[in-house]
């Protein structure tokens, strides 16, 4: 799969530049996985062999689990990296993992609306977990073929036994995970697959977007029916794993298509048609005493826009705000000018009225800013728009949707 999930993770490595996290949920899977393989799987297999055995192979097998997930995401975000795709991280969390991929691609467009390269992306996934299956297969029957007078004068056999078990839990581990996430459903690979083979059939990606992500709720259903039928039938651990499996496939799905279609909405919107014009704004050679006392306590805002103090200049700088002036001590504070404190230009978001609310709202989101700086060709400052006008935006925007497609079926 690939997309994006950070809160409570732990950055462990880094991999061509790739920031390694692991979600706190890696636990629970660990000792789930352990538990399931020492007690139940590897007993009903190879029976016979003593609990250390078990309970190595358990561990063993539960830390190829997750260097098999990380080997998966990290062919993804490779393929990424060729085409000069941005990968900001992969996580690996109790449904496996995700790689953080941008979706603008290098001189404008939409990683997702080249149905060449998507495929390519998703695709490599499942390949390079089947080509795992297939080393680690043959890697087997090479050690099922060793004979074991042989080996008792080099290794024990417990090693031997621990080997096989351990090489066969990888093969079908990785054959169940290429192949899982070849089902048409989002967020997994598989539909991602689906939706490029049908943007080039179709060649509308909304329409693509909008099947895809269907088939994917549809199959979240599927899923969360077994998951009832096997609890039901006596399984209930085999069964809840189903449950929960087809919820993250739903969750996923209806948030993606949500997603969406915000932007797809947003799309619509140039920030001139929502921008704040109405700005207040201080100088460059104001000082930080009469920045505090002249407009955050007048004004009680966080920030202001600094603008040149060059007669009817109005170029924008850069962004002030109240948290970098309070650091500034009382002594200091009537010396020190606002230039000396003010976030730069360059470290802001600054874009033409022209641009879409949805660019906007991509690049808030990226840099962690609330606010969006609208300028000329002169760069000077014409208007300011926030995350909050571009959601009232999108708001009365499907509003007015529904309304006119309502008439027109009323008309009809």
């Amino acid at each position: 799969m690939f997309k994006s999930r950070r809160t409570l993770s732990l950055q462990i490595a880094r991999v061509k530049g790739i920031p390694i996290r692991l979600h706190y949920t890696l636990i629970i899977v660990f000792f789930l996985v352990t538990f399931t393989v020492s007690i139940h799987l590897m007993p009903e297999i190879n029976p016979g062999l003593s609990t250390l055995e078990y309970w190595t192979m358990g561990i063993i097998c539960a830390i190829i689990l997750f260097v098999s997930v990380l080997l998966h995401e990290l062919a993804h975000s490779i393929i990424a990296l060729r085409y000069g795709i941005k990968v900001r991280q992969i996580i690996l969390f109790i449904f496996g993992g995700m790689s953080d991929i941008e979706d603008e691609m290098p001189g404008g467009g939409e990683v997702s609306k080249d149905f060449g390269k998507e495929f390519k992306i998703a695709v490599v996934g499942p390949v390079t977990s089947f080509i795992i299956a297939g080393v680690l297969g043959i890697l087997l029957v090479m050690v099922s073929l060793v004979n074991g007078n042989e080996v008792s004068d080099r290794i024990s056999s417990m090693v031997l036994n621990i080997t096989k078990g351990v090489l066969w839990y990888g093969m079908v581990i990785n054959i169940i995970l290429g192949g899982f996430n070849l089902i048409p459903a989002f967020p997994m690979d598989g539909g991602r697959i689906l939706r490029a083979a049908l943007l080039r059939w179709k060649k509308d990606f909304d329409q693509a977007t909008r099947i895809s992500v269907k088939a994917g709720i549809v199959m979240s259903y599927v899923f969360m029916g077994m998951g009832f039928l096997i609890m039901f039938s006596g399984s209930f651990v085999s069964g809840m794993w189903l449950l929960l499996i087809g919820w993250f496939l739903n969750s996923g799905a209806q948030s993606y298509l949500s997603e969406h279609e915000l932007m797809r909405i947003l799309s619509t919107i140039p920030l001139g048609a929502i921008m704040n014009t109405r700005i207040i704004t201080v100088g460059e050679n104001l000082t930080i005493d009469s920045l505090i006392k002249d407009y955050f306590n007048l004004y009680s805002k966080d920030s202001f826009p600094v603008l040149s103090s060059e007669p009817d200049a109005n170029r924008l700088l850069g962004m002030v705000t109240f948290k970098d002036a309070s650091n500034i001590t009382d002594s200091e504070r009537s010396l020190t000018k606002t230039n000396k404190i003010m976030i730069p230009k360059a470290d802001l978001i600054i874009m033409s009225e022209n641009r879409k609310a949805n660019e906007a709202l991509l690049q808030i989101s990226r840099k962690r800013m609330g606010k969006v700086f609208v300028c000329n060709d002169d760069g000077k400052l014409i208007g300011v728009v926030s995350k909050t006008d571009i959601m009232n935006a999108a708001s009365e925007k499907s509003e007015y949707e529904k309304a006119a497609r309502n008439l027109h079926k009323e008309a009809d």
